[in-house]
Formats: C-alpha cells, sequence, structure tokens
C-alpha cells in the first residue's frame, strides 16, 4: 500500500482526451435522463406500486444489491488480500502483481464510495420528491436541503453505486461489456419497480455513477496506477488482470 499512495505524492501531467471522444457520451447520458422524465416519470407516478406481490419480492431482493457496503467490504477484503500477498511473495514478478491487484481494489473502493458520497450530496441538493410524494406537485417536486430522505429521489444512490460498479467492471473486463450493462440495467429499474426511485432518477444515477467511475480510472492512469491511458486518452488496464 505504500508503494501506491506514494504515486500519489508525485504530480503527471494528464492530457484530456479530445472531445469529440467524450462529448458523445456526455450527450447521450444527459439525452436519456431527459429523455426518461418526460416520457416515464409521470405515468410511474400516476401507476404507483406494482400490484403483482411475486415481482416486488424479486425486486425487493434484487435492490439489496443496489447497496454500496457489500461492494466496499469486497473492494477493501480484495486490497488487504492483494497488499498481504505482495508482501510475503519471493519473486518480483509475483510482488508486482500483488501491488497491481492491490490497485486495482483500492479503485473499485475509491470509485464506489466516492461517487456514493457525491450522490448523496446532489439527493440533498436537487430534493426531489419520491413516486410516494407525487400527489403533492406531480413528478417533478423538488424541495432542496429538506433535510428528509422523501426528498432525496434524484439521483438514485442505489443506481450511482451500480453504474460505478458497472464502469468499474467494464475496464477490468470489457469483453463482458454488454452483459454488465444489462445487469446494471435490470438492477436499477429494481428501484423503480418498489416504487423508490423514478426512471430517470435511476438513468441519472447510472451515468453519473459510471461518469464518476470512469474519472477516478484516469486520475489513477495519470499517476501509473493500475491504468495507463491509450492513444485517445481513455483509461485501460496496464497489464492483464488475471496471470
Amino acid at each position: 500500500m505504500s508503494v501506491i499512495f506514494a504515486r500519489f505524492r508525485k504530480p503527471r501531467r494528464c492530457p484530456m482526451p479530445e472531445r469529440k471522444h467524450i462529448y458523445p457520451y456526455i450527450l447521450l447520458g444527459v439525452s436519456l435522463v431527459v429523455l426518461a422524465a418526460i416520457v416515464f416519470d409521470t405515468a410511474i407516478g400516476k401507476a404507483g406500486l406494482i400490484a403483482n406481490p411475486v415481482v416486488l419480492a424479486v425486486a425487493t431482493l434484487m435492490t439489496r444489491y443496489g447497496e454500496a457496503d457489500w461492494c466496499l467490504v469486497i473492494s477493501f477484503i480484495l486490497v488487504l488480500k492483494a497488499s498481504a500477498f505482495a508482501r510475503l511473495s519471493t519473486t518480483l514478478k509475483d510482488r508486482c502483481y500483488g501491488v497491481f491487484i492491490s490497485t486495482i481494489g483500492l479503485y473499485a473502493f475509491s470509485s464506489i464510495a466516492l461517487s456514493g458520497l457525491a450522490s448523496n450530496l446532489l439527493k440533498r441538493m436537487f430534493g426531489r420528491g419520491r413516486p410516494g410524494q407525487f400527489g403533492l406537485d406531480g413528478a417533478f417536486n423538488f424541495t432542496p436541503f429538506a433535510s428528509n430522505s422523501q426528498f432525496e429521489s434524484f439521483p438514485s444512490g442505489h443506481a450511482t453505486t451500480m453504474g460505478a460498479v458497472l464502469m468499474v467492471l467494464f475496464l477490468i473486463m470489457p469483453k463482458y461489456r454488454l452483459t454488465f450493462l444489462v445487469l446494471a440495467l435490470w438492477f436499477g429499474m429494481t428501484r423503480v419497480v418498489v416504487g423508490a426511485h423514478y426512471p430517470s432518477d435511476v438513468v441519472a444515477g447510472l451515468c453519473f455513477g459510471a461518469g464518476f467511475a470512469w474519472l477516478v480510472a484516469r486520475l489513477f492512469a495519470c499517476y501509473g496506477l493500475g491504468f495507463r491511458l491509450d492513444t485517445k486518452g481513455m483509461p485501460i488496464l496496464r497489464q492483464k488482470l488475471l496471470k
């Protein structure tokens, strides 16, 4: 771990990627949030909870995996295990591999934890009423800094976690990107099924979490930690995850 933190003390030049590689993703994310808000949010608010108890039970179970605690525990254990492996290794190759895996664990932990904190701040700033408050002023009821969890709907914290996890998996196992995207959408939308969020809250959370984790990956790449920047300025793994 000391090797990793020592790198953060050495500032490095980190060129920004060209706009043409970034703007399409930003435009796509914003468009999806706006479209979800216009097309689905009011309809979801009027419909209320799904009456089917089986669907509701499955969604309630699935939504548990959108909580950050289990992700943070797993990534923290990975950091500790990999650090111990690096410290006890007798060869330079194994030592370097242990440090690399520890760095990836630290990246996952940082992305999930920090995006969650940022999301909680945004929720309070926007103060959007949850679907349960639809009867007050419809789907677009905003009461900033209300100090009430019923007015902390946008963006979804669970979806932010899923978005961050999605980007982490995107970057370390790009071969399975489509699978991870589908899973993130399914788990994210369970928040709509259980009546905790509107669709636009979930889409915003997924996009915010993914974007935040991408920025953290770029930061790690700038310091030579686990990632490097390709010719387009995009973060990619410095080496294969599995030996």
